[in-house]
């Protein structure tokens, strides 16, 4: 299965296959793992790049000077500019502040898929940015993952 965590290297992926980068939700493990049950599901069709490194460490330090730190935004903002598509998922109870600066970087790139939960503290943000950029927005990432499946 094609399924890269960072920082593993994602230069040698398969090139028949498309590339899927699963932002969202994360929060120092406050989010459940949801990124296990897409790459269940996609990565039969995609090479599934999935940020939630299985070392993570909450103690790091989150500078610029830290080298495990950098590895991992600089392993995040290669595989978001690499992937040919982004599923972006808000997850409820969460706040997301990544999840939403990588939001507003790919508004525009034609990249996303957004799930958002109805209770997310700013679905009205992301509805109305989903919206003006036609974004393709879902009710739940189940429904997400069956569309891009689908459309695959």
């Amino acid at each position: 299965m094609p399924i890269y965590k960072a920082p593993a290297a994602i230069e040698n992926r398969n090139k028949a296959l498309k590339s899927i980068f699963l932002a969202g939700s994360i929060e120092m493990d406050k989010a459940i793992d949801w990124q296990k049950a897409c790459e269940i599901a996609l990565a039969d069709d995609f090479n599934v790049l999935n940020p939630r490194r299985t070392t993570w460490n909450n103690s790091w330090k989150q500078t610029k000077d830290n080298p495990l730190f950098r590895e991992q935004v600089e392993w995040e903002l290669d595989a978001l500019q690499q992937a040919d598509k982004i599923l972006l998922y808000f997850a409820a109870g969460t706040k997301s502040p990544i999840s939403l600066l990588e939001f507003g970087l790919y508004a525009q790139s034609g990249k996303l898929l957004v799930a958002c939960a109805e209770d997310f503290w700013r679905k009205g943000n992301v509805d109305i940015v989903c919206e003006r950029y036609q974004i393709p927005q879902f009710h739940s990432l189940e429904e997400a993952m069956e569309a891009i499946k689908t459309a695959h």
